[in-house]
């Protein structure tokens, strides 16, 4: 399956993939080829991803950090399209939810100030 994570400035992720984990306003999407064609909302979060060569699984799953965006999925292609996003491959899950969950508690404070 092939995934483009883009924002308007730059393109963060693109090749082939096992497998993806994405935050939307639903809940967690995941996806893996031959899923059901759907366009979706996606909310803040972290994105996990599998990445394949010539169909084979290679290394750790990598982390991406996102703002909101939209998926496009038609089954072989996954496009995401995101304001931010922030490839952090040398960070754990945890890691980034924590500091997502810092900053949105500074988000927090400054409107309410």
């Amino acid at each position: 399956m092939k995934l483009k994570i883009s924002t308007p400035a730059k393109t963060i992720f693109q090749g082939e993939i096992e497998k993806i984990s994405i935050p939307t306003e639903n809940g967690n999407l995941k996806v893996m080829d031959g899923h059901s064609p759907m366009v979706a909302s996606v909310k803040p979060g972290i994105i996990k991803l599998w990445p394949m060569e010539n169909h084979v699984k290679v290394g750790n799953p990598i982390y991406i950090s996102t703002s909101k965006g939209m998926v496009f999925i038609d089954g072989k292609i996954v496009r995401i399209v995101s304001a931010e996003a922030t490839l952090a491959p040398e960070q754990s899950e945890s890691t980034l939810l924590q500091s997502k969950q810092t900053l949105e508690e500074r988000i927090k404070r400054l409107k309410t100030e």
